[in-house]
């Protein structure tokens, strides 16, 4: 495994090991049973950034010419246009 394959591991293992901590922490901070939006804003930061990375270095082992350099998520509510 070459060593930006370990680090990728690295970084994915880390969010894996903390994700049940902000999950919690989450909860914790639920204003009337609803979620903070912040706090789900960067939750959806770490886990794009790395669903991105991971994205990109598939494209790479596919060997495809072109890897996608960010992953769009359309956050629109369902039903908006």
């Amino acid at each position: 495994m070459i060593a930006r394959d370990r680090e990728l591991l690295a970084r994915l293992a880390q969010v894996n090991v903390h994700l049940g901590d902000v999950v919690v922490e989450l909860m914790i901070h639920q204003d009337g049973g609803e979620l903070p939006a912040e706090g789900l804003r960067q939750l959806a930061e770490v886990l794009g950034g790395i669903t991105a990375d991971l994205y990109a270095r598939a494209a790479e082992l596919d060997a495809r010419m072109i890897a996608p350099q960010r992953v769009i998520i359309d956050a629109r509510p369902t039903g908006q246009p």
